[in-house]
């Protein structure tokens, strides 16, 4: 049987999460370099889409808004199967994104073999490619499925560039004096965060070391963590606070700015190591081999992951079951403050 043809008009099913949508846009980049003339749709929640909505290598962004059941759905089918994709594909490895990719009217439904899915989601694929162990990290993942497409497909990082997202981040830097050290405080799973008063004595030590200007960055929701961390040594080391108080683009930009990244496995390391921002990842839940800050910082070094191993890590847990929080708890604030001196 001779291959199929070449895709023309593409749909990628990857709503969520921050970082997982970064990462996937590696997808977008390769089959727009390797596909002449392809036409890429993305489905994506609206907390993500600031990254696809403004990509150079996406043409069209389809929002999938929470809460507004079968309705919503049905008009987001509908949306799908007038935009005329040939090819869907899979990369959220769930029942509702395969079932949602199957739905659109494509021909081709692409999504990885049974082993590396989630909730029997095959099931609704026709094409299914094989993804590497388990351990493989989540880019290599995306990266495998645009060789499916594009044998000599590369890692290319591309984000959004907003001209008044740029301009916030000058004014920024101009106002700290010189490229931040950022700390950021959140992660959406809770046995991925280190205490949030560790942060400001990590101020408080990085002050003392002589680094700077540092700030502090966090999601709307990291508002009370922020509070502790100022509370606990990152005012009194001059810290500016900015949690809560930047859009995703904006986020982005200071981050292309940044002297350096330290922070848990959450999206905005993410999105760090993807624009070359030098990353200190702390992890213990997490397997770094998954999920950690892919490839190296605009200096070429590699971006660089510190974790304690107790004998219950990485767990891949939400939440820790266990009454001390060993894996974050153990790494100390001089550690930490040492591997980010050498970083920086």
């Amino acid at each position: 049987m001779p291959p199929p043809p070449a895709p023309q008009r593409v749909l990628v099913v990857r709503t969520g999460a921050i970082g997982d949508v970064a990462n996937a846009l590696v997808l977008a980049s390769a089959l727009k370099r390797g596909l002449a003339g392809v036409q890429i749709g993305w489905v994506v929640h609206a907390l993500a889409a600031p990254l696809v909505a403004g990509h150079p290598d996406v043409d069209r962004v389809h929002l999938w808004r929470r809460g507004q059941g079968w309705s919503g759905l049905r008009a987001l089918i509908g949306e799908l199967r007038a935009a005329r994709y040939d090819t869907a594909i899979d990369l959220q490895r769930l029942q509702k994104s395969a079932l949602l990719a199957r739905l659109s009217g494509a021909a081709r439904v692409v999504g990885f073999e049974r082993r590396r899915v989630k909730e029997s989601s095959w099931i609704w694929t026709k094409e299914r490619i094989p993804a590497g162990p388990p351990e493989t990290h989540m880019l290599d993942t995306y990266l495998a499925m645009a060789r499916h497409f594009v044998p000599a497909a590369a890692a290319e990082r591309r984000l959004p560039v907003d001209p008044a997202a740029e301009a916030w981040a000058e004014a920024r830097l101009a106002a700290l004096g010189a490229p931040p050290l950022l700390l950021n405080l959140g992660a959406t799973k809770s046995a991925n965060r280190w205490p949030p008063e560790r942060f400001g004595a990590l101020a408080a030590a990085l002050r003392r070391r002589g680094l700077g200007p540092l700030a502090l960055i966090g999601g709307p929701g990291d508002r009370e963590a922020a509070d502790l961390a100022l509370a606990a040594g990152a005012q009194q080391a001059g810290a500016l606070d900015l949690v809560g108080r930047s859009s995703l683009l904006e986020l982005i930009a200071l981050l292309r700015r940044a002297r350096l990244f330290v922070g848990a496995d959450t999206g905005p390391m993410h999105l760090a190591a993807a624009v070359g921002c030098p990353v200190l990842a702390l992890f213990g839940a997490a397997d770094e081999r998954r999920t950690g800050p892919y490839g190296s910082d605009r200096r070429g070094r590699r971006h660089l992951v510190l974790r304690e191993r107790p004998a219950c890590a990485p767990c891949g847990k939400r939440d820790c079951p266990l009454p001390r929080h060993a894996c974050m708890l153990d790494l100390e604030v001089e550690r930490v403050a040492e591997a980010a001196a050498q970083q920086a």
